[in-house]
């Protein structure tokens, strides 16, 4: 087991140092891929968990609200620059996912946490300018970035998940 190892009284060799990661078909999964399968599994629930429990954004994790809750003909500026720099801060550490459409809001004991839903219009389309503006967005482009558009029980609206893995 390398250096990390110890011995106990029983001879049982144990891993010491921070917790294995999580491997799924073969594929080692950080939290942010954890985090983003749990999206694809459970939807609209996840992200209702997410903002009843006051979720506090984290390395991995970003809250952005859209600015114009996709109701325009393209993706709005800001939204872009929004990309941009989380494509940039996830990529360049250990991948993060940004959920579009939850309202971020700063306390004073938690911090920056998840405190409300703004479902975006039309996430399907959305999602989709998100992938036009991914390639652009850095040079190198970051080619692992997926997006997934969540449903709602609203018909036409939802949420927009962005998985950006380490790159």
């Amino acid at each position: 087991m390398g250096s990390d190892a110890i011995t106990t009284e029983g001879g049982r060799r144990i891993q010491r140092g921070p917790p294995r990661p999580v491997v799924l078909d073969g594929e080692v999964m950080g939290r942010a891929e954890d985090l983003f399968g749990r999206l694809e599994k459970d939807g609209e629930r996840a992200i209702d968990d997410l903002v009843s429990e006051q979720q506090f954004e984290e390395l991995f994790l970003d809250f952005k609200r859209s600015a114009d809750g996709g109701r325009g003909t393209k993706l709005h500026q800001n939204d872009r620059l929004n990309l941009a720099k989380a494509i940039s801060g996830f990529g360049n550490s250990e991948g993060g996912v940004v959920i579009w459409g939850v309202e971020c809001s700063k306390t004073a004991d938690q911090g920056d946490v998840a405190s409300a839903k703004v479902p975006i219009e039309n996430p399907k389309r959305y999602a989709s300018w998100l992938e036009g503006a991914i390639s652009a967005c850095t040079i190198p482009p970051h080619p692992s970035v997926r997006n997934l558009a969540v449903e709602t029980a609203t018909s036409g609206f939802g949420f927009v998940a962005t998985l950006i893995p380490k790159s």
